[in-house]
């Protein structure tokens, strides 16, 4: 089953966060290569100082929890503690199907996983 992380990271500000992201980009590059990874990323919220969001796709449970003992995932989290981290909230969500957002005509979907309004 696919795997979604995503969530936030605080830093005391928007360049201490572009900072942070740019010292860490071997590392999200090399995250980008592993087995299963489908989406990797890390941006500065151009409306919340300091706030950085964290965005990823995994095919499974298992290629995650490799990531999560990989050098580049370890690396990481000693690099962003160098940062004036301040505060997180980064979660996982299991996918149960993936549909695309537009239809054949390219027009928004009506229905959504057999549910419509």
């Amino acid at each position: 089953m696919r795997v979604i992380v995503a969530g936030w990271i605080r830093f005391a500000s928007a360049e201490i966060a572009g900072k942070a992201i740019r010292a860490g980009a071997d590392l999200i590059v090399e995250s980008r290569t592993e087995t299963g990874c489908v989406a990797y990323n890390w941006s500065v919220d151009p409306l919340d100082d300091g706030k950085a969001h964290v965005f990823e796709e995994w095919e499974s449970e298992q290629d995650l929890l490799r990531h999560l003992r990989h050098r580049s995932y370890t690396q990481m989290r000693d690099q962003l503690a160098q940062h004036e981290l301040s505060d997180f909230d980064i979660k996982l969500y299991s996918v149960a199907g993936i549909e695309p957002v537009y239809d054949e005509e390219g027009q928004a979907r009506t229905t959504i996983f057999g549910v419509s309004l």
